[in-house]
């Protein structure tokens, strides 16, 4: 069971947005935008190790984590395919997109969010 006092982690939500493109009309840019009211939840990541592999003729290596959120209306409404951002150093952020979505402890207690991070090298 985890408590309120192991969510010790700052991370961020982000979606995926779509912006009219001023210069061609119809196309559209993606820009990735706050899909919570705060700038930050509180988490608890469990890194769950990872691999390497290939896709399109390059090493791709990969980091699979469990990130555990507080129960609110907002982690609610997450969806797969939007991610999470950890900050590693001074405003440098890592990346996990989401492939899950699962409530652990139920009566709305707390979520645990599946995640990957992919890594080009």
């Amino acid at each position: 069971m985890i408590s309120v006092g192991n969510l010790d982690t700052p991370v961020k939500i982000e979606k995926m947005t779509f912006t009219q493109n001023a210069n061609y009309g119809g196309i559209q840019d993606e820009v990735w935008s706050l899909a919570t009211v705060s700038s930050y939840i509180w988490a608890y990541i469990v890194y769950r190790g990872g691999k390497e592999g290939d896709e399109a003729d390059q090493k791709v290596g990969q980091q699979k984590v469990d990130i555990y959120l507080r129960y609110d209306e907002t982690v609610d409404k997450i969806e797969p395919g939007w991610r999470i951002g950890v900050e590693k150093d001074n405003q440098d952020w890592k990346y996990f997109y989401i492939e899950s979505i699962a409530e652990v402890d139920g009566r709305h207690k707390i979520n645990k969010v599946t995640a990957i991070a992919k890594y080009n090298n």
